[in-house]
């Protein structure tokens, strides 16, 4: 075993650990904290593939602002000791299993049966310059509408956190 699969191991065991533990975790801080790491590793794994801004973007939106937002969020909605009452019996997660199960298994069929076509750009010659006129040349409207997106997601955010707490 060379170095490089040596490190690719150790970056796909953190990135899977983390996601178990946000998986597992009986406290939402503990299962954050699982989703940082496993966040982290993928951007390990995109360093890997030799895709640095890619890498880069993942730590600053996800590790940092998404992050963030979650801790705001478990911080706005209330005690952390409560346990979800829609996980309190086995046959309704064993339904939520078998529909995790199925949601997989029908993704995984619509990926594998579609024709990809060829980017518009080799990865080796894709540079930082390139991606930003391609996102505000070409692709300006799903770049705006994802944009919106988030707003909208961030205010309905705060509006559940409000209404929660009993505030109208």
């Amino acid at each position: 075993m060379i170095l490089a699969d040596a490190i690719f191991i150790l970056i796909a065991l953190m990135t899977m650990a983390g996601a178990l533990a946000t998986v597992l975790a009986r406290s939402v801080i503990y299962a954050m904290v699982g989703l940082v790491i496993t966040m982290f590793g993928i951007a390990g794994l995109y360093i890997y593939l030799n895709a640095p801004f890619i890498a880069m973007m993942q730590i600053l939106i996800y590790v940092g602002a998404i992050s963030i937002l979650i801790a705001f969020a478990i911080m706005v909605a209330g005690p952390l000791s409560q346990k979800p009452k829609e996980w309190t019996t086995l046959k309704r997660f064993i339904a939520a299993l078998v529909v995790a199960a199925a949601s997989f298994f029908l993704f995984a069929k619509i990926v594998m049966q579609s024709k990809w076509l060829p980017g518009i750009f080799s990865t080796s010659s894709l540079t930082t310059k390139d991606i930003g006129r391609l996102l505000f040349d070409k692709l300006m409207l799903p770049f705006e509408l994802i944009s919106i997106l988030l707003v909208v997601a961030i205010i309905g955010a705060i509006m559940l956190a409000l209404f929660s707490r009993g505030n109208k």
